[in-house]
């Protein structure tokens, strides 16, 4: 734990909960149209989700995607869990950051720190314990929740052109990232603007450091819309920031697991297999942010759980229940 500490001496803590993730962005799915009185074919229609798979420890999406309104939709087509956060990259004394960057020098620093909490030589010796300078210029921007094996997760926020990582830190059993072991891509956002407007919620939610997760509404059975306003941001005891994440309920699940399975900082915090099944959410995202959710539901027991070490005391955990 001294490597960790005299990282966190160095390193302004509010920023730290983007070090993992080096976000992946997606893939855009194209609907044309065919004229049925002549031979001609329409001009394709803009694209009105961005399409993000996963088949393994990848990410498959466009390389480049306009700003604006954004829907991503996430297919994880693998039987683990699996997220994405988006973190816009800086330019540092005239560099322009990359994934590359963040495979180089953030990546291996945030294994290194898990390796020491689990009493574990360092994966990358090299690397060591200390953040670039230019990492607290990271700005995580959101992304899809936590999503259960062969799960779709869609999350639409506003993206502003840049240079963007996406990356998943959920953990293999032994601690490894799976950022790690390959879950991080670049994305490239234009200056063209994309034609969506946010969808129109059912349900309004607000996070806040002090009033934990409020809800405004009830979700019915079938589609929902939920939107997820930032009313603060702050970094939490584990370093990072907060979000929200759906998760379906059984008559055996343990809350107190579920709680602490929420803190990445721990042996066994944020590891593979999850103790329930979820169903998407909303990423980190700084203060004044907004984020819609749209998930489909069956009658049931849910909850919303943020990502942070003792979610109940916070506020941070709300059960309910569909018809």
């Amino acid at each position: 734990m001294r490597c960790i500490m005299r990282y966190l001496n160095t390193t302004n803590p509010q920023k730290l909960y983007g070090l993992f993730f080096s976000i992946l962005a997606a893939s855009i799915v194209i609907i044309a149209c065919t004229d049925s009185t002549t031979s001609k074919q329409r001009n394709p229609e803009p694209a009105k989700a961005i399409v993000v798979t996963s088949t393994g420890m990848n990410f498959d999406l466009p390389g480049q995607i306009p700003s604006g309104w954004t829907t991503f939709r996430y297919q994880n087509k693998t039987d683990i869990t699996h997220f994405f956060v988006i973190e816009k990259m800086p330019e540092f004394e005239g560099d322009q950051k990359t994934v590359e960057d963040s495979k180089e020098e953030i990546v291996p620093v945030f294994q290194n720190i898990m390796d020491d909490i689990n009493g574990k030589d360092p994966s990358f010796p090299d690397a060591g314990f200390e953040l670039p300078e230019w990492y607290p210029n990271v700005l995580f921007v959101g992304g899809p929740g936590l999503i259960g094996p062969n799960g779709t997760a869609e999350t639409t926020i506003r993206l502003s052109p840049g240079t963007y990582v996406i990356e998943c830190y959920v953990k293999m059993p032994d601690g490894t990232f799976h950022s790690t072991e390959g879950m991080i891509k670049g994305l490239e956002v234009t200056e063209e603007i994309s034609d969506i407007d946010p969808p129109d919620p059912n349900v309004e939610m607000t996070l806040s450091s002090t009033n934990g997760i409020e809800v405004d509404g009830n979700l019915t059975a079938g589609e929902n819309i939920v939107s997820v306003i930032y009313d603060d941001q702050k970094a939490q005891e584990h370093f990072l920031g907060f979000d929200v994440h759906l998760a379906r309920l059984e008559d055996d699940t343990d809350m107190d697991e579920l709680g602490a399975w929420m803190n990445w900082s721990t042996p066994n915090g944020l590891t593979t297999i999850a103790p329930v099944e979820f169903l998407g959410g909303a990423q980190e995202m700084p203060m004044g942010g907004t984020a819609y959710v749209k998930v489909n539901l069956e009658p049931g027991e849910y909850a919303w759980i943020a990502e942070v070490p003792n979610p109940a005391e916070k506020g941070m955990l709300k059960t309910f229940t569909v018809e």
